[in-house]
């Protein structure tokens, strides 16, 4: 996924692929001065092969600024649970 992002633009922004068995929705956070949070992370989905990433893109822009924000010092972990409960329910 991040050759994908990386290849598109330095800016932040969505990418998806389709794999034999599953699709993939990420989010990257960017290289230079338009970078959130972090530069160069990709926070991203696995998604089934029937799900539609489209879906998931205004959901998993709030979790990677969430996620984004705690890489630093490792708190990110903890928002995991409830991230996923945010996920579950679209």
């Amino acid at each position: 996924m991040y050759s994908s992002h990386r290849y598109q633009s330095l800016k932040p922004g969505f990418a998806s692929i389709s794999l034999k068995n599953n699709k993939v929705v990420s989010f990257f956070s960017g290289v230079g001065d338009d970078h959130i949070s972090v530069e160069n992370y990709v926070v991203a989905l696995l998604l089934r092969r029937d799900e539609k990433p489209s879906k998931y893109r205004e959901i998993l822009k709030t979790i990677a600024a969430e996620i984004l924000d705690q890489t630093q010092d490792g708190k990110f972990l903890k928002l995991l649970p409830n991230l996923y409960k945010d996920l579950a329910k679209i």
